[in-house]
């Protein structure tokens, strides 16, 4: 996993001493090394970051993610250093409406659901018979789709496409909620919700939206112009599509595990503690260090390399084969 410097509290200043980054918190003050740090994620509208701070990040490759009051990353900032592809760019641009593009959303919106049910199998001991249904369900969804999306143009396919996708959503997590522990308080996935699961997972989500953003910046793909989401004035849609495919494996399976084996996070005025939070990245950051069934590749190298293949397969024009966990 990239080493991210998480920074959050009313007054805390980001700023440099002696070439490093440091941070002031009252008259606590921690130096960091700049080869210590691969991203810094500000958490909270409290931090300050001095010019001088953002200076020595841009030329050392760091980048900055800021977060709005749910967790979701509201914008990124990267070095000018990466270089736009702009082959990739175009014929991006171009897949959108030569019908590239609904394969692509076809095939991230079937691994999902592929990944969800996989995840599923996992607690068959608590409800064999719900568990199995549920399954079954999903599984139909995804042969449905992936046979049943036969039009070119990517505005209707699309609606075709969010409506599998949204029943194997309710499927899935209305599967976990009644296997999660009560005191959970735990009623259905919804990203406006401040119960302590889905303030855990709408974290945990915009961790894996800042990777999915830098993998695609990297591979030279445009994180504003997707598929699988309707476009949005400022929204990094592209990265809303990537991440589908991990969802799973790099958050929900971590976090539903922490659950099940009793851990509740603390929910203080509709946001997680600072406990809470870092027992989530630490999850999360072991999630990411695991090893990719079949492939000889860690879970944070599959974010990094599914990149590059998504744009190849862009140039080129040919399938693209997504994340699949299990």
């Amino acid at each position: 996993m990239p080493k991210m410097l998480h920074v959050s509290g009313y007054g805390v200043k980001l700023g440099v001493d002696n070439g490093s980054l440091s941070i002031i918190s009252g008259d606590k003050k921690t130096i960091i090394p700049l080869s210590d740090v691969d991203v810094v994620v500000v958490a909270s509208s409290g931090v300050s970051i001095t010019s001088r701070a953002l200076r020595v990040m841009l030329r050392s490759g760091i980048e900055l993610v800021v977060l709005d009051h749910r967790g979701d990353p509201i914008g990124i900032m990267y070095s000018s250093h990466y270089t736009r592809t702009p082959e990739t760019r175009r014929m991006q641009y171009l897949a959108y409406n030569n019908g590239q593009g609904v394969t692509i959303a076809v095939e991230i919106a079937s691994s999902k659901m592929h990944n969800q049910a996989c995840h599923l199998k996992r607690y068959h001991y608590k409800n064999r018979g719900m568990v199995k249904d549920a399954i079954a369900h999903i599984q139909e969804l995804v042969s449905r789709l992936r046979d049943g999306v036969e039009i070119s143009n990517i505005d209707e396919a699309r609606r075709v496409i969010l409506k599998y996708e949204a029943e194997a959503a309710r499927v899935y997590w209305s599967t976990l909620g009644r296997i999660l522990p009560e005191n959970l308080e735990f009623e259905g996935r919804s990203w406006d919700s401040g119960d302590p699961v889905n303030s855990s997972l709408n974290y945990g989500y915009a961790i894996l939206y800042s990777l999915a953003w830098r993998a695609l910046v990297l591979a030279g793909l445009d994180p504003y112009a997707g598929f699988l989401h309707v476009d949005r004035s400022g929204k990094p849609v592209l990265a809303f599509d990537y991440v589908e495919m991990f969802r799973v494996k790099v958050v929900d399976s971590p976090l539903i595990d922490l659950f099940m084996r009793g851990w509740k996070p603390r929910v203080e005025d509709g946001r997680l503690d600072y406990k809470s939070r870092e027992k989530i990245v630490e999850a999360i950051s072991r999630a990411l260090k695991g090893r990719i069934q079949g492939e000889d590749m860690s879970v944070e190298e599959a974010i990094r390399r599914y990149a590059w293949r998504l744009a190849r397969s862009i140039r080129r024009g040919t399938s693209f084969n997504a994340f699949r966990g299990c």
